[in-house]
C-alpha cells in the first residue's frame, strides 16, 4: 500500500489524535484476541475461527488507517511516528507480517493442513512482542496529544501576552485623552464622556486577557502584564478624580 504524503502536525487536532489513541489501544487488544482464538480455533472450536476472521479484517483495516491515512485520518504525521512505523522500528512491516502469518495458520485451520499447529506456535510466539509494540504506537500517539496540549497553551500564552500590550497601550492613550479633557475644561466633557467609555471597554480587555491566563493556565510576563495594566489604569483613574 502506498504511504499517502505525511499531514503537518500543526494540522491535526487534538480530537483526531485522541481518535488515533483509541485507534491504536484497541490494535492491542484485537492482537491478543486474534491469537486466543487462533489456538481454540486449531483446537477445533468453528467458532473462534469466525471471531478469527472477524477481528482480524478489523485489525488490518485500522492498521492502513493509522499507518497510511483514510478520508478522516491523516496517517503518519510526524518524523516519531514515521521513526516507529517505517524507521527501525518497522512497525509497518512487522504488523503486515502479523497478519500475513494469521491469514496462513486460518488457512491451514480450514483446510486441516499438518503444519497449522507451528503456525499457531509462530502466532503465540509473536503475541508478546506484538503487543509490545502496539504498546509503543500508542504512547507514541499519546506523546503527540502532548505535544499539541504544550502547543495549544504556548498560542493561548502568546496571545494574551499581544492582548496585554494593546491594552496597556490603549490605557496611556486614554489618560493622555482625560488630561486633554480636564485642560479643556467645560469644552472637554463631551470628550471625557469618550475616554471614560474607552477606559470601560479596556476594563473589559483586561477581564478578558485574565480569562484566557487563567484557561490556558499560562504563566509567566502575561499575567504580571495584565496585573500591572490593570493595577496602571486604576492608579491613573485616581490620580484624575
Amino acid at each position: 500500500m502506498k504511504q499517502q504524503p505525511n499531514s503537518s502536525i500543526d494540522a491535526v487536532s487534538g480530537q483526531v489524535i485522541g481518535e488515533l489513541i483509541n485507534l491504536s489501544g484497541r490494535q492491542r487488544m484485537l492482537s491478543q484476541r486474534i491469537v486466543l482464538h487462533a489456538l481454540l480455533a486449531s483446537l477445533g472450536d468453528s467458532a473462534a475461527l469466525a471471531v478469527v476472521k472477524e477481528c482480524l479484517a478489523t485489525f488490518a483495516q485500522a492498521h492502513a488507517a493509522l499507518a497510511h491515512g483514510n478520508d478522516r485520518l491523516p496517517g503518519v504525521f510526524s518524523d516519531a511516528l514515521r521513526e516507529v512505523y517505517f524507521g527501525n522500528r518497522k512497525a509497518d512491516a512487522r504488523i503486515q507480517q502479523f497478519v500475513a502469518l494469521v491469514e496462513r495458520a486460518v488457512s491451514g485451520i480450514e483446510a486441516g493442513h499438518d503444519d497449522q499447529q507451528s503456525l499457531i506456535d509462530a502466532l503465540v510466539t509473536q503475541a508478546t512482542p506484538l503487543l509490545e509494540l502496539l504498546q509503543e504506537i500508542t504512547l507514541a500517539y499519546q506523546h503527540e496529544m502532548r505535544g499539541i496540549e504544550a502547543a495549544a497553551t504556548r498560542r493561548q500564552a502568546g496571545i494574551a501576552e499581544r492582548l496585554s500590550n494593546i491594552s496597556m497601550q490603549a490605557n496611556i492613550v486614554a489618560l493622555n485623552a482625560r488630561i486633554s479633557a480636564a485642560r479643556a475644561g467645560k469644552y472637554g466633557r463631551e470628550f471625557a464622556v469618550i475616554t471614560t467609555v474607552l477606559a470601560d471597554i479596556i476594563k473589559e480587555m483586561d477581564e478578558l486577557i485574565q480569562s484566557v491566563v487563567d484557561t490556558g493556565g499560562a504563566s509567566g510576563s502575561a499575567p504580571s502584564r495584565v496585573a500591572s495594566s490593570q493595577g496602571w489604569h486604576a492608579g491613573a483613574d485616581r490620580a484624575l478624580q
